[in-house]
């Protein structure tokens, strides 16, 4: 029996087999595996991972208070496959738009991307790849998850707008509420990203997904709008930007792994 688990920032979404998807707020990974275990046959677990993975193991995360873990050191007799959440989003992404050349742009908790080039990941030397929410960008009066202080990830993200709120102790309900530079810098950040993978990989397509992209849908129409005056234009023709059709592609593409 297989267990798939996409561990995000904030939330866990587990599937065994192909029963339904279920949701939990932040957990031990250890302890919902053991849980699980005890009560299902499992032989194999597919795990969409929201940082630093390398050689199936969690080397660290961001946004995560999590050390170095070697799960298979805990549970010997069961398989285990482990990736970045954005390498698993963009395999179910090639999938679903059955394309060779994508990107995809996920913004939630962090702001991530995963690229696949002429039909391979792109992983990089350590499988770090993709990190585009700690490229510079700006500085802050409060620092990353990642320990800098002018990473995008900090004005164009959902912990961006929880760290704003309680720098300025205001309680933002809607993006727009947020105070105009503020606000600004968020859609700056969020065109800066979307030109800087536009121009660096030349995606067919580039998809867009993430917590944040679906409260906030008009961000798409923004991006189409204004990217010509970030991205290199030759890598705009024929390309595509669009919303992820995928509920959970993190999940889906650790199916695929």
């Amino acid at each position: 029996m297989n267990l798939y688990i996409d561990r995000g920032a904030t939330n866990i979404r587990y599937q065994i087999e192909d029963s339904s998807i279920v949701t939990i707020k932040e957990s031990n990974i250890i302890s919902l595996i053991r849980e699980l275990t005890t009560q299902y046959n499992i032989k194999r677990v597919y795990i969409s991972f929201a940082g630093e993975v390398r050689d199936n193991i969690i080397i660290s995360a961001p946004n995560i208070d999590i050390e170095k873990l070697d799960l298979s050191s805990y549970f010997p007799n069961i398989q285990f496959k482990i990736d970045n959440d954005l390498n698993c989003a963009i395999l179910a992404e090639a999938k679903y738009w059955n394309s060779r050349d994508i990107v995809a742009l996920y913004i939630g908790t962090g702001i991530g991307a995963g690229a696949i080039s002429s039909g391979n990941i792109v992983r990089g030397f350590s499988n770090l790849a993709g990190e585009i929410g700690h490229i510079p960008f700006k500085k802050a009066p409060f620092s990353c998850g990642c320990g800098k202080y002018n990473c995008i990830e900090l004005f164009a993200s959902g912990s961006a707008v929880k760290k704003w709120s309680e720098y300025l102790n205001k309680d933002f309900k809607r993006l727009e509420d947020m105070p105009k530079e503020i606000y600004n810098n968020f859609l700056e950040g969020v065109l800066y990203a979307s030109a800087t993978l536009i121009t660096l990989f030349n995606p067919q397509i580039l998809v867009l997904g993430g917590g944040v992209i679906e409260k906030n849908s008009f961000l798409i129409d923004y991006i189409v709008e204004n990217i010509d005056r970030y991205a290199y234009n030759p890598n705009l023709k024929d390309l595509k930007i669009v919303q992820t059709k995928l509920k959970d592609a993190p999940l889906e593409g650790a199916k695929l792994l």
